[in-house]
Formats: structure tokens, sequence, C-alpha cells
């Protein structure tokens, strides 16, 4: 078996800080950092218009909720989200996380053949379309609330 062939780079020490020289030019690989003089005035930052993100409302602070065509009839729409609204939407959230998760674990130990059942009901599209509906009067009953 052969020995395998010389490295080309080597690491030193110089000047307490460690430097990567190339064999070949024996020159350091990576070019010496600039010495920082405390001198030296610093750049002002240009000043922040706005701080608050794009997707809060400028009159109440309240963060707003961009639709989508997929699940809203009437999208796209930006919708005010209250704080009643966060809540329920939350919970609601909780609860279908839930419900996941309890089929999730049904269907896997003791109905495997039940994971075809939500696949089924995507490709639907009077379902589809329900849910739609329903989610809609959700939203719009929202946006009432937050007017």
């Amino acid at each position: 078996m052969t020995d395998a062939p010389p490295g080309r780079y080597k690491v030193v020490e110089r000047g307490r800080r460690l430097v990567v020289i190339d064999m070949r030019t024996g020159k350091p690989a990576t070019r010496e950092p600039a010495p920082v003089t405390p001198s030296a005035p610093r750049p002002q930052a240009a000043p922040i218009e706005s701080t608050a993100p794009r997707s809060v409302d400028d009159r109440s602070g309240a963060a707003i909720l961009r639709t989508n065509r997929l699940y809203d009839l009437k999208a796209p729409r930006e919708i005010v989200m209250t704080q009643a609204f966060s809540d329920r939407l939350s919970r609601a959230i909780g609860g279908w996380l839930i419900g996941a998760l309890v089929f999730a674990v049904v269907a896997t130990l003791f109905f495997p053949l039940l994971w075809l059942v939500p696949v089924v009901i995507l490709f639907q599209p009077k379902t589809r379309a329900a849910f739609r509906n329903w989610m809609t009067a959700r939203l719009d009953e929202a946006s009432q609330a937050a007017s």
C-alpha cells in the first residue's frame, strides 16, 4: 500500500492566531484580517420608518389574517383578528389537532385502511364545496365582529 501524498495546507500559529499556510506558495491561504481601529467612525444606519410588521393592522395593532381561495370563497381578503377571534381560532385548531391525533392513533393501531377515508374525502367536490361554504361563513362572522 502506498502512503498518502503530503497535504497542501498546514496550520501554524502567528501572533496568538492560527493561520492556514499554502505549502505551494508559502503564503497564507486566507487573507489577514484588517486591524480594527477604535477611532474609525462607524456608519450610521438609516432610520427605521415603521417598526410594525406588515401583517399588523396600523389602526389597532391587531394581526391580520389573509385568506386563501383554498378555504375561502371570498378570497383574497384581509380580516383583522381581534382577541376574541384569536382565542376562538386557537381553541378550534387545538380541537382539530386532538381529533387528528386520535384518528391517527386509532387508524394506525386498529384499522390501517381507515387512512384512505381522508384521501377519498379530499377528492369529493361536494365535500370540499361544503367545507369552503362553512369556512367562509365562519370568516364572515369574524370579520363582522371585528368591524
